[in-house]
């Protein structure tokens, strides 16, 4: 009926309810906290009571931060979001050098992945490729929020250039 990949991701959301607080949740929301947890809960699939709705869901990313399920639903699609770069005029060198170090760091831990993963016998397993994955894809942010970065400043000098 419904692929274990979106049960998973329904676990992932209700695991950032239950770590905000289904309660507070549920009050920016006006419903029940049981209800809430009743519609994110994935032991409860066969009952057809997940009906966590679309704009329920975009409360649930806005008032937890917890990005988790929406980077889930982009691995799922091959797709990745980024973080656009806040526009406060010109990027100053030490941002640039952030990027620069952001990228850096989830770069290393990427390889260092892929490195502990083939140390004992030259192959990886389902959970080795699952951390070269997530690391990976982390390394895959920082590069791409660098270049989103690169993009803003680059629209600024069209601008000023029209």
């Amino acid at each position: 009926m419904y692929r274990s990949e979106f049960i998973e991701l329904l676990g992932n959301i209700q695991r950032g309810v239950k770590d905000h607080g289904a309660k507070v949740l549920a009050g920016r929301l006006g419903i029940r906290p049981q209800t809430l947890y009743a519609d994110v809960d994935p032991r409860s699939v066969g009952r057809r009571s997940n009906k966590l709705g679309l704009l329920d869901w975009m409360v649930i990313l806005e008032e937890t931060g917890n990005l988790t399920s929406l980077d889930e639903v982009n691995r799922h699609y091959g797709r990745i979001s980024l973080p656009i770069p806040k526009d406060e005029g010109r990027i100053s060198p030490v941002s640039w050098m952030q990027y620069c170090a952001t990228m850096a760091k989830e770069s290393a831990e990427a390889i260092k992945a892929l490195a502990e993963g083939l140390s004992n016998d030259n192959s990886l397993d389902k959970g080795e490729l699952a951390d070269c994955e997530k690391e990976t894809f982390e390394a895959l942010q920082a590069f791409g929020s660098f270049y989103l970065a690169i993009k803003t400043e680059q629209a600024k000098f069209d601008v000023i250039y029209a």
